[in-house]
């Protein structure tokens, strides 16, 4: 990356704002740290909208029929949205740093910073997928929406650095609140409060669920 860059000042600034870090490689790593967990969270919305599609198909009422409760058939569901996006970020982190290690030497030191820097990604990624629970809970006929969601936060995190949009436009994605490492500062309170925010909405959502008409 550096060789590719070289002098190209203003690629080195585009990189640095996109991966919240002045060093190129953090902000590069960084930056594919940002866009893999993007690509999880797509991963786990279309796990959690698997089960609107089995109450549109009618193969959900045959399997509530039995001794298996609403939430019960919900979360076989939920496991893979919030399971599956660990493991693909923890296997990206692992394969950058044993790559990075490979190019620089210290492969377990370069694990052990960067497998962090892609799980830091998850609560954001879990939170996409609340907003998708809670959606299909209460509102099943607008699951798209949760499509249109993602959308949303990857506009804002990916390009609005680019286009300098406002912090108040930043926010509005959890990813804009999660640590931009490898490289940058960590705190602990937006991860909190953006886990916090993916309880509540998937506590929503299947309290939503267990109230409504499946059909």
């Amino acid at each position: 990356m550096a060789d590719l860059v070289g002098g190209n000042a203003r690629v080195a600034d585009l990189m640095a704002r996109l991966g919240g870090r002045q060093g190129l490689l953090d902000g590069y790593l960084a930056a594919i740290a940002e866009l893999l967990g993007m690509v999880a969270a797509g991963y786990a919305v279309q796990a959690v909208l698997r089960l609107r599609g089995e109450e549109a198909s009618g193969r959900a009422e045959p399997v509530l029929a039995t001794a298996t409760g609403r939430l019960r058939w919900a979360a076989g569901h939920l496991l893979y949205g919030l399971l599956g996006p660990a493991l693909l970020l923890a296997v990206a982190g692992l394969t950058a740093g044993l790559g990075e290690g490979a190019a620089l030497g210290d492969p377990a030191g370069a694990v052990g910073r960067l497998v962090p820097a892609f799980l830091v990604r998850l609560p954001a990624v879990w939170l996409t997928a609340a907003v998708a629970v809670a959606v299909f809970g209460l509102a099943p006929r607008w699951t798209a929406a949760a499509w249109g969601v993602l959308g949303l936060f990857v506009l804002v995190s990916w390009l609005g650095p680019v286009l300098r949009l406002p912090r108040a436009v930043l926010d509005l994605s959890p990813f804009t609140h999660t640590p931009h490492l490898p490289g940058g500062p960590v705190a602990a309170a937006p991860v909190l409060w953006v886990t916090g925010l993916a309880v509540l909405a998937a506590a929503a959502g299947l309290a939503g669920l267990r109230r409504r008409d499946l059909g």
